[in-house]
């Protein structure tokens, strides 16, 4: 006989949800940590966690599904966060790939720029900071939290394409190989994918916010 699960509060759905912020903004932090000096037993504890939320993931979405169906009513305007559990999974598996882009940087001596390096961290410390806002409004409440992250998020994107054309042209001046290249854009676009599921969540906050 299937035991059914205690119904799931709007209260209990967010703190699933910032404990799931809370994964990936430490997966990010391993991350970086790896990029600047390689070390195994980071990149261990960056997949552990990534196992940690995909597995929350799962446990959390199943969960809301199973009750949406038998009480559709019953997370009131919190029922627009169900699809946020997702969208941080897919920012994991972003940093996934930042994170075997980085090992292979490290197990094949691929050589990056100074300045590519730099660009790199910069993103890196961006990416915490637009979760960790995600996860500020969460706990707000509030429509107003939410503007700085789509600014923040309009910039991170600029600034990518910046560093796209920097890239090119460092390239073309052959000081970028092309093994570095395609690990840099490789990282590159993960960042992107980690700023486009951030924008997601923010139209989902939005239309939770605006049903409260």
């Amino acid at each position: 006989m299937t035991m059914s699960l205690p119904k799931l509060t709007p209260d209990g759905l967010k703190h699933g949800i910032l404990e799931m912020c809370g994964h990936a903004v430490e997966m990010l932090r391993l991350s970086r940590d790896a990029f600047q000096q390689c070390s195994a037993g980071t990149l261990q504890d960056l997949s552990d966690i990534g196992r940690h939320l995909h597995h929350h993931e799962k446990r959390l979405t199943d969960h809301l599904a199973m009750q949406l169906r038998e009480h559709p009513m019953s997370l009131g305007s919190a029922e627009h966060l169900a699809f946020v559990p997702a969208a941080l999974e897919r920012i994991g598996d972003s940093i996934e790939v930042l994170a075997r882009c980085t090992g292979a940087l490290h197990r094949d001596d691929i050589p990056i720029s100074e300045r590519g390096h730099v660009e790199i961290l910069t993103l890196f410390g961006r990416s915490i900071e637009l979760v960790e806002c995600v996860s500020s409004a969460i706990r707000l409440g509030t429509p107003e939290a939410l503007a700085p992250i789509r600014e923040a998020g309009d910039k991170f994107q600029s600034y990518c394409d910046e560093i796209a054309v920097y890239h090119q042209e460092r390239l073309i001046r052959g000081v970028c190989k092309p093994r570095a290249s395609s690990v840099f854009l490789s990282m590159l676009d993960s960042f992107r994918e980690i700023e486009r599921y951030v924008r997601r969540m923010t139209v989902q906050l939005t239309r939770a916010f605006a049903a409260t």
